[in-house]
């Protein structure tokens, strides 16, 4: 009997029985309230999860790679042999200058590569004016310039720039080097176009020593990067190398901890969302016992429990509140799904303070995040409906007396 009728009374209380229109528009109301909630909080962690994982990629493939061998010598051999998950393997050099023209200066970070260094991985990073390295420069140095240094410097493709470059950091010795601009690229991200350039690796072998400067680059596949240390290690020892490595965020540490330092104090403040949500979803329970109180005191004269009364209030609360939940991280997801064309559309637009953004990324759901987050809102929600429904124990009988 008491479970029939606590199922009667969770069925009343959420229908709104014999309640008047704006009652039931009021619940509905609070449940579109909760999905106003998520849906900017489920597009918050796209954005962030999206931009993250673009910048790590862009660093990862177009900069340092997902690990760094230090073998001063090319690695012979296909390491695909060695393990099927490895993309390339690239023989770099890379070190420090300062590139100037006739107007302007620019501090850089040069990398020695050859033309297949630009696979099609990395083409996917990156647009060119025009082929990489694919232009006779006779004994001058071949440079790609991005787009941002070129601007700065004031220089085309065809054109002459100097390098004052730093071999040595122990020796301090500065060598001028004269290069033609062979193209320019645009990776898209600000922080890596205003300062990476790539040169041809045998003239960059001639300014840096490959016994400080020079080592293999490797890229694995993505499914793959959580276990990179085993990989290197599996190339060191099979390959009957002497040599050391490192992993793209131990020599990016600072971006690395930068991200994670982010995504904590984001999270953070999610949560703090919550908490103020939560608040609104006691408001919720706090309505419908108001609304209720002549008759709760008459299931108490009736022979009802306090515990059956507030459990049918706490679920038809609860589901007010996952309803709602559901209908934000819904719409949330479908608007998120369209946020490349949004970021497309605001690259475009030539907004002057939207350069320092990385807009051209992909379109990340994590799962794990919007979950806890989902949690989260229901362990808050439970808690403050929880206290709220407290009111019920003090509703006496005696409120039957009271007129409306």
């Amino acid at each position: 009997m008491s479970t029939r009728f606590g199922r009667w009374l969770f069925a009343s209380i959420l229908l709104l029985r014999g309640k008047s229109t704006y009652e039931r528009v009021r619940l509905i109301r609070s449940a579109f309230l909760i999905a106003l909630v998520m849906i900017p909080l489920v597009l918050a962690l796209i954005f962030m999860d999206g931009m993250m994982r673009g910048i790590t990629d862009k660093y990862i493939l177009l900069q340092d790679g997902h690990f760094q061998v230090y073998a001063r010598e090319e690695i012979d051999g296909d390491l695909g042999d060695i393990d099927p998950t490895i993309v390339s393997a690239d023989y770099v050099v890379s070190g420090y200058g300062i590139v100037y023209s006739k107007d302007a200066t620019s501090e850089v970070r040069i990398k020695g590569v050859d033309a297949s260094y630009f696979n099609d991985r990395r083409r996917g990073q990156l647009t060119f004016t025009d082929e990489p390295f694919g232009s006779e420069t006779g004994r001058l140095a071949s440079v790609i310039l991005g787009k941002v240094v070129a601007e700065r410097l004031g220089v085309e493709v065809g054109e002459r720039v100097a390098f004052m470059v730093v071999p040595d950091s122990s020796a301090m010795v500065v060598r001028p080097v004269l290069a033609v601009v062979s193209s320019l690229f645009s990776s898209g991200y600000h922080e890596l176009d205003s300062s990476l350039v790539y040169m041809d690796r045998t003239s960059a072998l001639r300014y840096f020593p490959k016994d400080k400067n020079a080592y293999t680059e490797v890229l694995v596949q993505s499914e793959a990067s959580d276990r990179l240390d085993g990989i290197a290690s599996n190339v060191i020892s099979q390959s009957h190398l002497d040599a050391e490595y490192a992993t793209w965020d131990e020599f990016n540490t600072t971006v690395y901890q930068n991200f994670i330092t982010s995504r904590q104090v984001i999270l953070l403040v999610f949560i703090m969302i919550l908490v103020v949500a939560g608040v609104y979803v006691a408001s919720i329970a706090q309505e419908l016992v108001q609304d209720s109180m002549q008759s709760i005191a008459l299931y108490k004269t009736l022979g009802a429990r306090t515990g059956q009364i507030g459990r049918a209030f706490f679920a038809a609360v609860m589901v007010v509140t996952v309803s709602g939940m559901a209908i934000g991280v819904a719409i949330g997801l479908l608007v998120g799904s369209q946020l490349g064309f949004v970021m497309e559309w605001l690259g475009e637009s030539g907004i002057a303070g939207l350069q320092y953004y990385l807009l051209d990324f992909p379109v990340v759901v994590s799962w794990s995040d919007i979950i806890f987050i989902c949690f989260t809102m229901l362990v808050i929600s439970s808690f403050t409906v929880f206290l709220s429904l407290g009111r019920i124990r003090r509703i006496s009988p005696l409120e039957l007396l009271q007129q409306d």
